[in-house]
Formats: C-alpha cells, sequence, structure tokens
C-alpha cells in the first residue's frame, strides 16, 4: 500500500522537485474508505454487493495513480522506490505471518511454513490457486497483485522515457487483461479465485488508474472529467455495477475503469466529497489501512464460518492492527528509510 502523496504534475520536467510533494488528505481519506469497505463487507455484509471485493479495487486504483506520478512524473530512483517499498510493506506483512502462523495452530484455520513462504514472496496468488488455500492467508493474493505490479511499472519506467509511448502500453496491457479475465471466467468457466487472483488478469485496476493519472499530467484528460462531481459520480456508478446480479466480468470491464477514473478526478472534485474523505475519521483509518487490512483476515473467518459475534472480532482487528502500527509499520518504516 503505497505511501499518499502527490506532485505538481509539470510534463516539461523529467524530474519534478522532491518539495514540490505534498500529502493530500482525501487520498489518505481514499484508503480510508477502501478499508472502511473492507471492514463492512467482511463483519457487516451487506446483501446484494460484496463490499470486501469492492474496497480491494478502491485500494487498487489508488496503487495505480500513486505508482504513475512517483515512477513516471516524479521519476523516483528506482532503487530508492524498492527500498521505500520495502519498508512499507514487509516488516509488518512478516510480523503478521509469524505471530498468525504461531497463534492459530491447532485452530480450522491453522496453516503450516509452505503456506506462509508463498504469503512471504508474494506467490501466493498463484499458489493458493494451483497449490493449496490458507484461509487466514487469502487476502495476501491483493498485496502479491500489488508488489508484482511495482515490479513491471518500475521495469516500464526504466525501459522507457517518453510518457506518449508509456501511456499506450498501460492501456494496451490493462486491455489485454481486462480481456484475460472475462475469457478465463465467461469462456473456460474459472471460478472468481482462479480468475481475479491473478496477476495478469488483476493488474488492469492498476494499470487503468495510471494510464488516467499520465493522461491528466499531459493536460490529455477532456475537460468534460475534470467537472466537480465527475469522481462522486464515477465511484458511485461503479457501486452499482457491483451489485448483484451484475456479472462478475463486468465488475471489471466497466465498474473498475469508474474506479480509476474516480481516484483520479478527486483533485477536480467538489469540496463536499474531498472534505468528506479528508475528515480526520477517514484520513486516520486511511493511516491504519495496511495494518487493518493484514489482520482483519483470521478474525473475519472466525465470523464467517464459525459464526462468532462480529463485533468483539472487530475489536480483534483494531486492537492488533494498531499494535501492528504503531509498534511494527511505523517504527520499522522511519527506522530503515533513515538507515538504509
Amino acid at each position: 500500500m503505497s505511501e499518499i502523496t502527490a506532485t505538481q504534475m509539470v510534463p516539461s520536467r523529467s524530474v519534478v522537485d522532491r518539495s514540490a510533494r505534498t500529502r493530500l488528505a482525501y487520498l489518505d481519506g481514499w484508503r480510508g474508505l477502501s478499508i472502511a469497505l473492507v471492514l463492512i463487507g467482511h463483519f457487516f455484509p451487506v446483501p446484494g454487493i460484496n463490499l470486501g471485493v469492492l474496497g480491494v479495487e478502491f485500494f487498487f486504483v489508488l496503487s495505480g495513480r500513486l505508482m504513475a506520478e512517483i515512477l513516471f512524473i516524479e521519476r523516483y530512483p528506482l532503487k530508492k522506490f524498492f527500498k521505500r517499498r520495502f519498508s512499507r510493506i514487509y516488516p509488518a506483512l512478516l510480523v503478521f505471518v509469524v505471530i498468525s502462523m504461531i497463534a492459530l495452530s491447532g485452530t480450522f484455520i491453522a496453516f503450516k511454513w509452505k503456506a506462509a513462504l508463498t504469503a512471504l514472496t508474494f506467490t501466493y496468488n498463484y499458489a493458493g490457486i494451483l497449490v493449496t488455500r490458507a484461509g487466514a492467508l487469502d487476502h495476501i493474493w491483493s498485496l502479491c497483485v500489488e508488489e508484482h505490479a511495482y515490479i513491471i511499472l518500475a521495469l516500464i519506467s526504466a525501459l522507457l522515457s517518453s510518457r506518449n509511448r508509456v501511456i499506450p502500453l498501460l492501456l494496451t496491457l490493462a486491455l489485454l487483461a481486462m480481456a484475460n479475465g472475462a475469457v478465463s471466467y465467461w469462456v473456460f468457466g474459472l471460478d472468481y479465485e482462479a480468475t481475479y487472483w491473478r496477476t495478469d488478469v488483476h493488474i488492469a485496476s492498476i494499470l487503468l488508474s495510471a494510464s488516467i493519472c499520465l493522461l491528466k499530467a499531459e493536460g490529455r484528460l477532456p475537460a468534460v472529467l475534470k467537472g466537480p462531481f465527475v469522481a462522486l459520480a464515477a465511484a458511485a456508478g461503479a457501486v452499482l455495477l457491483f451489485m448483484d446480479p451484475v456479472p462478475t466480468p463486468i465488475h471489471y470491464l466497466l465498474a473498475v475503469p469508474l474506479l480509476a477514473l474516480a481516484v483520479n478526478a478527486l483533485d477536480f472534485s467538489t469540496p463536499i466529497f474531498s472534505n468528506l474523505l479528508s475528515s480526520w475519521p477517514m484520513a486516520t483509518l486511511g493511516l491504519w489501512s495496511y495494518s487493518l487490512y493484514l489482520w482483519q483476515q483470521p478474525f473475519y473467518k472466525f465470523v464467517y464460518e464459525q459464526g462468532i459475534s462480529p463485533w468483539p472480532m472487530l475489536v480483534g482487528v483494531f486492537a492488533c492492527a494498531l499494535c501492528s502500527y504503531y509498534l511494527v509499520e511505523r517504527p520499522a518504516r522511519e527506522w530503515l528509510n533513515r538507515n538504509w
């Protein structure tokens, strides 16, 4: 999950002045909204829509925007980029996997070192399909997709310096991934996990958002898409398209592009929407979102498969996540960024 920063996107500069980078509270709030959807979808499911799946898409399109800004607009040094990604993601993930493997031993969602290894090597999204599943680690598939996207986008940024060449490439790859998902699901009859856990399918969410971000930076985004209500309308349209009985591939063929547009149109959004996202509760949830996302999964499994009351489980989620954030995630990131 990427740090929430933005840059003054001036196409004529190959490297943006680092001092121009500012933290945008409404992007923290977008992350807060993302994790809120995941938590509601898992612990208090709403009939007719899988809010957990929708929340993950909110995360993905945000990552696409941020990666485009960092890699293609700022031209952030790749060595430093990967160090910062590691410091942001890995310490908290390592602690979560190790503690969960020990604490869940003997329970119905116990897992062993082989499953832990697939999580720690970011291969779980394929291993979970092809080899074996571990319920407490099922959510790691999305981290795998995101980490794979970091590598792919970093390679593209190293090989192509012209955004005029990058944008068509990203759009082409996104369309191929979307078509891959539709064919896998509709033609070959694969289930949701076997289709949409795969990076070769789900990277479309990240690539689409990155493409729109770069079009915006180049001043090539149509004026009609810069209106004050575009972000809100696009997000609302995406939510409607995620509702039953809309077929699953339509979620990713139509709804995800709307979400990609929404997160990039936040810069032009009506203050009502951006101020709501910038509010303290939403922005704070955004800061905690990665730790919350890591720790919600095993508690969710106890609610979903054992019928335990969601409220004490949700309290457990926040207790573990806040310990993770303040004792592991933030201090580890700060120490590694300062000393590495």
